[in-house]
C-alpha cells in the first residue's frame, strides 16, 4: 500500500518523539553529571520543539501532495531512523550503572548526522516547499547537536 504525505509527517513526528524520549531517559541515567544532565535535558526540549514544528506543519501546511516516490522512500527512511533510535534506547537500558559517557555521545553524535543526511538528502528536498524548509531547518538543528554531542566527548574526555 503507497504511504501517504500525512503518514510520512507522522512518522517524522514519532521519530523526534522517540529522540526526545530517549534524550530524558539518558538525562536520568547521567543524573548524577550535571553537565551531562544539562545537556540530555536540552537536546530533549529541542527533540519536542520538533514534535510541535512537525505537528503545526502536518495540521495548517503540510496538506500539499508529494510526488509518490519521496513519500515512499522518505516514510522508508523515517521508519529506519525510529527502528535505531529504539534499538539505541534498549542498548543504553541495559548499560551498567553509571554508564561511561564517552561511547554513549559517540553513538548519539553518529546517530545525528545520519538523521542530519536524511532531513538534508531527502525530506529538505521535497518538492513541497513548506515541508522542505521545515525539514532543511531540521538538519540545521541535528548538526547542532551533534556539535554538542562532540563537544561532550571531548569534555568528558579531559
Amino acid at each position: 500500500m503507497l504511504k501517504t504525505a500525512s503518514q510520512c509527517l507522522r512518522s517524522a513526528e514519532r521519530v523526534e518523539a522517540l529522540a526526545q524520549e530517549l534524550y530524558a531517559s539518558l538525562a536520568e541515567t547521567f543524573g548524577g553529571e550535571p553537565g551531562l544532565r544539562q545537556l540530555f535535558l536540552r537536546l530533549a526540549a529541542e527533540e519536542g520543539q520538533h514534535v510541535m514544528r512537525i505537528r503545526l506543519l502536518g495540521r495548517h501546511g503540510g496538506k500539499s501532495p508529494w510526488p509518490p516516490d519521496v513519500v515512499e522512500r522518505s516514510c522508508a527512511d523515517l521508519e529506519r531512523m525510529a527502528a535505531e533510535i529504539e534499538t539505541m534506547r534498549g542498548d543504553f537500558e541495559r548499560l551498567p550503572s553509571p554508564p561511561e559517557a564517552a561511547p554513549v555521545l559517540e553513538r548519539l553524535a553518529a546517530m545525528e548526522d545520519r538523521f542530519h543526511s536524511v532531513h538534508v538528502q531527502e525530506l529538505a528536498r521535497c518538492a513541497v516547499p513548506e515541508v522542505g524548509r521545515l525539514f532543511a531547518s531540521l538538519a540545521s538543528q541535528d548538526a547542532a547537536h551533534q556539535a554538542l554531542l562532540r563537544a561532550a566527548i571531548t569534555s568528558s574526555a579531559a
